[in-house]
């Protein structure tokens, strides 16, 4: 298997044992039975925790929301931006093994350099989102306001959606909305 192959299962077995038991229980020595390596074939990869806990960490936007083929998004910013938030919402709904991770991670990662890994991760997470608010804004879609906020914003509702489960909203009359509908909405210009 080449180095490359081997990194990658690597660190696909280092998110499921991650997702299933935590990050204390990725260690160097658990990972590599899990995996079927030696512990020295692991530290050629990995040579101390930190750098296999990194290594996850930098791997989590991709593996927890892949960017969507953009044609296959609707024209206007603002069904871009549902479309891609329904994938954020789709992830959290029926979390995959990179989302389980992000969110052990978001409870059990505590040291300031661990959180300022994760919040680096959770920034790229907002970079599709940022880029669709600034689109809309220049197209008179979206309110003018701080788009980096703003993202931030919607990436937290996801992930307190995920954190604390789905809960039921009070339906009232008329068309029910999911609560991210409701955020989309305040965002838009004018009241469609």
């Amino acid at each position: 298997m080449r180095k490359g192959e081997r990194k990658r299962q690597l660190l696909e077995q280092a998110r499921a044992l991650i997702a299933a038991e935590g990050f204390r229980a990725a260690t160097p020595e658990r990972l590599a039975a899990a995996a079927g390596v030696t512990p020295a074939r692991l530290a050629r990869h990995f040579p101390d925790y930190d750098s296999l806990v990194r290594a996850v960490l930098n791997d989590l936007r991709a593996v927890t929301f892949p960017t969507p083929d953009p044609h296959a998004l609707p024209p206007d910013p603002a069904g871009q931006l549902q479309a891609l938030l329904d994938g954020y919402l789709a992830a959290a709904r029926e979390p995959t093994v990179g989302f389980r991770v992000l969110l052990r991670a978001l409870t059990e990662l505590t040291t300031a350099d661990r959180r300022a890994e994760l919040t680096a991760v959770l920034l790229e997470c907002t970079e599709p989102l940022v880029r669709l608010l600034q689109a809309g804004q220049q197209t008179g879609v979206f309110r003018r306001l701080d788009s980096q906020v703003a993202a931030w914003e919607l990436l937290q509702a996801v992930l307190g959606y995920a954190l604390t489960g789905p809960r039921d909203v009070p339906e009232t009359e008329g068309d029910p909305a999911s609560p991210l509908d409701t955020l989309l909405h305040g965002l838009l210009k004018t009241d469609v």
